[in-house]
């Protein structure tokens, strides 16, 4: 009798793998039959997800859905999320991925499925144009830097002895406003920082000096989802090799994308890296 029971709970319990499977492998094809692209993404996070003056939604993150909708044949329908509530909004089936500025953590590994890198997020010292280069933080002695307080720009620097005066700000916008009135001479802030900087200063006026550290993006997926992120994972193959995605990193974040990004959003190599030590 209890052997029966045992047999007839495995059956139920391998049954209900396969039919989960089955539906996993469905989600394109569920997508595709929809018509309809279910997009998370932040809509207040320049140069991510914004809207426009005419109240159209764009940034980064928007185009490279869209690209994605068109890529699978469907139109994008966008989810307004937050850090705080968009990793729910996936898990509840609210929307069908998050594009959302979402960067690969180990901790973020173990709730959801990371497809490989499509953007990175560089924490950076911008500077003017011009102005000598930089390899380390030796480099930076003298120097007067505003940063963020409380940062990874502002524990970097301050931990490094640099020889620099650290003027510390409320926010990344706060230093880079100081940088551009010549109140010091570099400005620590996300490498997101110089498509704003060049509306204001003018294009090609400062640069990334050095680059502190990286945390790579991935879209996201609910755990399982293998034949979805798979699809996205040649997607993003196929849009770097053709320089649309990297022509899209220029055009928001303000430089030129490495191309050199890890090949999968599941490895110990998607983390975020120190750059400089």
């Amino acid at each position: 009798m209890f052997r029966q029971f045992i047999r007839r709970a495995a059956l139920v319990l391998l049954l209900g793998l396969a039919m989960q499977g089955l539906a996993q492998a469905q989600k394109v094809a569920e997508i595709k039959k929809a018509g309809v692209l279910k997009i998370g993404a932040q809509v207040a996070q320049v140069p991510w997800g914004f809207s426009d003056k005419g109240g159209k939604l764009t940034g980064y993150d928007i185009e490279f859905a869209e690209m994605l909708a068109k890529d699978l044949g469907v139109k994008p329908e966008f989810t307004p999320v937050t850090v705080a509530n968009r990793t729910a909004a996936l898990l509840t089936g609210q929307v069908d991925m998050l594009a959302a500025v979402v960067t690969i953590l180990a901790d973020r590994q173990k709730v959801v499925l990371f497809s490989r890198p499509y953007s990175y997020l560089e924490t950076v010292l911008i500077g003017k144009t011009g102005s000598p280069p930089m390899k380390s933080y030796a480099d930076l002695k003298g120097m007067r830097i505003g940063v963020p307080r409380g940062s990874v720009q502002d524990s970097s620097v301050t931990q490094a002895r640099t020889g620099a005066t650290i003027q510390r700000f409320d926010d990344d916008a706060a230093a880079v406003q100081a940088l551009l009135s010549g109140q010091v001479d570099l400005a620590g802030a996300a490498n997101s920082q110089l498509g704003p900087i060049a509306q204001v200063a003018g294009a090609g006026k400062y640069e990334v000096k050095l680059v502190v550290a990286r945390g790579f993006q991935g879209a996201t997926v609910r755990p399982g989802e293998r034949e979805w992120v798979g699809y996205i994972n040649d997607f993003i193959g196929r849009k770097m090799a053709s320089g649309e995605l990297p022509a899209l990193y220029k055009k928001w974040i303000g430089q030129d994308m490495d191309k050199d990004l890890p090949a999968s959003g599941e490895t110990e190599a998607a983390l975020p890296r120190v750059v400089t030590k």
